[in-house]
C-alpha cells in the first residue's frame, strides 16, 4: 500500500505534466511513465516515512570499488627497514656454534700440481733396451750371466702383450701339455691375429707347429719372427732344431752358428756345433 505522501507526490507529477505540455515534448516528462531519478526520490520519501521501499523496475547501480588489503603496521615497518638496507651488502649466514670453519680455497699461485703416473716404456725405448741387452749377451763371460740376460730379454719381448693375448698363450700351453698340439696352434693363430707385430708370438706358434709335426709351417713362422727380431738367439736355436728334423744339416748348422754369435755361452764346449757340422758335412778326416 502506498503511503499518502508518495501518492500525493505522484499526483502532483501528473498535474505538472498536464499544465506544462511543453515539457512533454522535450522528453523530460512523459505521462504515466516515472523516470528513474523520480523513482529514486520516491523511494527516499518512503524510507523517511518508515515504510519498506518498493522496487519499481529500476535499481540503483553503484560503481564497484576494489579495496587493496591493508598491510599490518609491523609488516610495513619491517619492509621499510629491509628496503633501507644497501643492496650490495647481503647478510652473512650465521655459523652454528661448534661447527668447523669452511676450508679456504687455495690460491692459484700456491696450488700444488697433481702427481703424474709413470708411463710404460714406449716401443722405441723397449727396442733400445733389447739392443743393449743383446750386446751384453754377446759378450757374456759365464753361463749364469748369459742366463740372466736371456731372462731380461724375454721379459722385454713380452712386455706389451695384452691380457687377451696372454690368455690365449696360456691356453695354447695347456693344450700342448694335454697332447693337443693342433688346438694349441689354433690358439696361437688367434693370438697372432691380435698382435702380429710381436715376434715372440710367431716363435711360440713355430714351437707348437714343431710339436704338431708341421715342420714347413714352423720354418715359415720362424722366418716371420726373425724378420721382426733378428737378434733373438732363441728363435735361431729353434730354427736349428726344426732344420735338423727336416734333415737339412747345412741349414741347421748355419742357424746354430748364429746362436753362437749371439750367445757364446749357449754351447760353451762346442759340442752341439761339432755334432751339427758332422751331420752337415760328415766326419772330418
Amino acid at each position: 500500500m502506498l503511503s499518502p505522501a508518495l501518492f500525493g507526490w505522484l499526483k502532483t507529477h501528473d498535474m505538472c505534466a498536464t499544465r506544462f505540455p511543453a515539457l512533454q515534448g522535450s522528453g523530460f516528462l512523459r505521462s504515466g511513465t516515472p523516470r528513474p531519478f523520480l523513482v529514486l526520490a520516491g523511494a527516499v520519501l518512503v524510507l523517511g516515512g518508515g515504510v519498506a521501499p518498493l522496487s519499481f523496475g529500476m535499481a540503483e547501480t553503484r560503481p564497484h570499488q576494489t579495496q587493496s588489503p591493508k598491510t599490518p603496521p609491523h609488516t610495513s615497518h619491517s619492509l621499510t627497514q629491509h628496503a633501507s638496507r644497501p643492496s650490495g651488502h647481503a647478510a652473512a649466514p650465521a655459523t652454528p656454534p661448534g661447527a668447523a670453519p669452511a676450508p679456504a680455497a687455495p690460491k692459484p699461485d700456491t696450488a700444488q700440481p697433481a702427481p703424474t703416473a709413470q708411463k710404460p716404456a714406449t716401443p722405441a725405448k723397449a727396442e733400445d733396451q733389447i739392443a743393449q741387452l743383446a750386446d751384453q749377451l754377446a759378450k757374456a763371460k759365464t753361463p749364469e750371466q748369459a742366463h740372466g740376460l736371456e731372462a731380461a730379454l724375454e721379459t722385454l719381448r713380452a712386455a706389451d702383450i695384452s691380457p687377451t693375448t696372454q690368455l690365449l698363450l696360456r691356453r695354447a700351453e695347456k693344450d700342448t701339455a694335454n697332447s693337443k698340439p693342433d688346438e694349441a696352434v689354433e690358439d696361437m693363430s688367434d693370438a697372432i691375429a691380435l698382435q702380429s707385430d710381436k715376434a715372440i708370438l710367431w716363435r711360440s706358434r713355430a714351437q707348437m707347429r714343431l710339436v704338431a709335426g708341421d715342420l714347413n709351417g714352423a720354418v715359415q713362422d720362424l722366418g716371420a719372427a726373425l724378420q721382426r727380431d733378428p737378434r733373438d738367439a732363441q728363435s735361431w736355436a729353434l730354427l736349428a732344431t726344426v732344420e735338423e728334423h727336416r734333415k737339412d744339416g747345412p741349414a741347421a748348422l748355419k742357424a746354430w752358428q748364429k746362436v753362437m754369435a749371439l750367445n757364446p755361452m749357449a754351447d760353451r764346449a762346442h759340442k752341439r756345433l761339432d755334432a751339427l757340422h758332422i751331420k752337415a758335412y760328415g766326419q772330418p778326416t
